[in-house]
């Protein structure tokens, strides 16, 4: 479809009727009626039939944060309450197999949680399952335990009146929050409790409708993905790989169809460009779809669906921003680069991560063993890479990994760039002592050494993707950790001199005497050269009132991802308040790695 034929079909779609002038974009809605009240429900509800027609009766089923996990256990208590005139525009209603029958549901969202200590968490399950118990008139769970109480719920749910089926429906949203956020040290009594929980669905399936467990991660928990009757995990099958997520259809047909919504979002987008060539209909189309399209959750079948959370964003905003990252925290991953940031020495760049399927689909017992890349897909990071020149692959053994859009992979970048930087910041408060007796001892040996072996060389390539930037940014996270940690020492970026903006420049006042360190970086170029711009763009000159200045030039070598070479000036007032230019000294690596003085 070209733009002119876009907008066409925008007209019609207008004629027709599609649009409402007061549409509002739900925004993390997790209601069913309020997204078919906006026309903007993707039908699901064949996937929900088709689940309740087979002879399975427990489910697990995981996907990302915030991917519609919630919404879909919403359809299915409305479905499970009768409401049948809700779905009249849906596949359900015209399913004239399907019976609409009302069964009593307990449902709960294991994400409310907050209780830390596994003594607390029971008794605040334990409360969950009595406020379920009220919603059908039962004032009270006699059991004593968390296990019995839920028994005794199923049992009291079956004997209902007033036209309920005798078998519940049971959803558990999110089993999987209270291990991620609970301390390590209390994951093994967490894990019981869970296991014990899981244990009564899997011995009560015959008395239940349908079970249907969600979760982000997948762990080893007895009763649900381990043992003999365990639930059964739909959640890389080809049949339910399109059951959450907007299809490329649900895009054309709930959003670009309505004229009230992409025209404002073309005004914006154009407006903000600002530049001779506009976006047209097509080219949003596109952007869409590198941006947030891409996920993939089965290796049969070439399917893709967009982040719903990251599309109403999208059109709420009028904005192409990294919506799903920046609306709640990646607690998974944080986790993880706390206890190892080594496990994410991966050339992200690369096109594809191969991993061996058995490794892949492993059930570990907890979200510390597990492996970095089938971590990183089941948080939603990498998604299945279909591409056809993977078939090469004769015996069939090995998975290829994928960022699925434009999104996540920015959003990775951004996240381990931060926690990387912090982490430059951390070391260099360790070497803080070291740091700034060399500078004060004019030990330019011992200081070119510590940022050599314990700045660059432990950011490595997590870090440093080659560029003076990246270099930059290493380097003063890391001199900014050393020079925060007293009063009298300062350190700053990008400092404006008038006609230029120095890389760094650190200030010490120690002994009432002040002294400025200007640092400018290049990469594969002389450090004199480096001194040179620092003079000819007057970058030292603000500091004329300072005691003494020191201009460092560093030269980086992207090769080796360290300082290979460096020539340091000092300028020094002397008894009448004059600059003195002290003889330039250039140093370089020798063979040994270490740094030494050029003769």
């Amino acid at each position: 479809m070209d733009s002119k034929k876009g907008d066409t079909a925008l007209k019609i779609a207008d004629q027709q009727g599609y649009v409402t002038l007061s549409m509002q974009i739900p925004v993390g809605s997790a209601d069913v009626k309020e997204m078919i009240a906006q026309k903007l429900y993707a039908d699901k509800t064949a996937y929900i039939t088709q689940l309740f027609k087979t002879n399975g009766i427990y489910y697990f089923f995981t996907r990302p944060r915030r991917f519609g996990k919630s919404l879909l256990l919403d359809t299915i208590d409305q479905i499970a309450k009768g409401n049948k005139a809700l779905f009249k525009a849906c596949a359900i209603y015209r399913d004239k197999t399907y019976k609409w029958k009302k069964y009593p549901v307990v449902w709960l969202n294991f994400s409310e949680l907050v209780s830390k200590e596994p003594e607390l968490l029971e008794k605040e399950l334990q409360y969950k399952l009595l406020e379920v118990a009220n919603k059908y008139g039962i004032n009270k769970l006699k059991a004593p335990s968390l296990s019995t109480k839920l028994s005794e719920l199923i049992n009291i749910l079956g004997r209902l009146q007033e036209g309920y089926e005798p078998t519940p429906i049971i959803l558990i949203d999110e089993y999987d929050s209270p291990l991620i956020s609970c301390e390590k040290a209390q994951y093994e009594e967490v894990l019981a409790l869970l296991s014990s929980f899981f244990k009564v669905l899997k011995s009560r399936q015959k008395d239940c409708k349908f079970i249907f467990i969600t979760g982000v991660t997948k762990f080893h928990l007895s009763g649900l993905t381990s043992g003999a009757n365990s639930a059964n995990d739909i959640s890389f099958h080809e049949d339910y790989a399109e059951m959450l997520g907007y299809t490329e259809e649900d895009i054309d047909n709930l959003f670009l169809s309505k004229n009230t919504i992409v025209h404002p979002i073309l005004e914006r987008l154009n407006r903000k460009n600002n530049q001779e060539e506009k976006y047209t209909f097509i080219q949003l189309k596109q952007a869409l779809k590198d941006y947030y399209n891409g996920y993939c959750f089965t290796a049969d079948k070439m399917v893709s669906v967009y982040n719903p959370d990251s599309i109403l964003r999208f059109f709420y905003a009028k904005d192409f921003e990294n919506s799903w990252f920046n609306s709640g925290s990646p607690t998974i991953l944080l986790q993880q680069m706390k206890q190892n940031i080594d496990r994410f020495n991966i050339d992200w760049d690369k096109g594809n991560f191969p991993i061996d399927k058995m490794r892949f689909k492993f059930v570990h017992p907890s979200i510390h063993e597990m492996p970095l890349l089938p971590l990183m897909y089941q948080t939603g990071y990498l998604t299945m890479d279909l591409d056809p020149s993977h078939l090469q692959d004769k015996n069939n053994l090995t998975y290829y990994l994928k960022f699925p859009n434009q999104e996540v992979k920015s959003s990775l970048k951004l996240i381990l760039s931060d926690f990387i930087a912090h982490s430059q910041q951390e070391s260099g408060k360790i070497c803080s002592v070291s740091i700034l007796q060399s500078l004060r001892n004019e030990s330019w040996i011992s200081f070119l050494n510590v940022i050599r072996s314990s700045c660059l060389a432990k950011a490595g390539y997590r870090f440093l993707d080659r560029t003076e930037r990246s270099f930059q940014g290493a380097l003063y996270s890391f001199l900014n950790g050393a020079f925060h940690t007293t009063y009298d020492t300062w350190a700053s970026a990008e400092i404006d001199s008038g006609i230029g903006r120095t890389d760094i420049v650190m200030e010490d006042q120690y002994n009432d005497q002040s002294t400025v360190y200007v640092f400018e970086l290049k990469v594969d170029k002389p450090p004199l050269y480096a001194l040179e711009q620092i003079h000819s763009k007057d970058y030292s000159i603000q500091y004329d009132l300072c005691h003494k200045k020191v201009l460092i030039g560093l030269k980086y070598d992207p090769a080796k991802l360290n300082i290979t070479e460096a020539a340091i000036e000092v300028h020094q007032r002397d008894e009448s308040h004059t600059f003195q230019v002290m003889p330039r000294q250039n140093f370089t690596v020798n063979a040994m790695g270490y740094f030494q003085e050029m003769a």
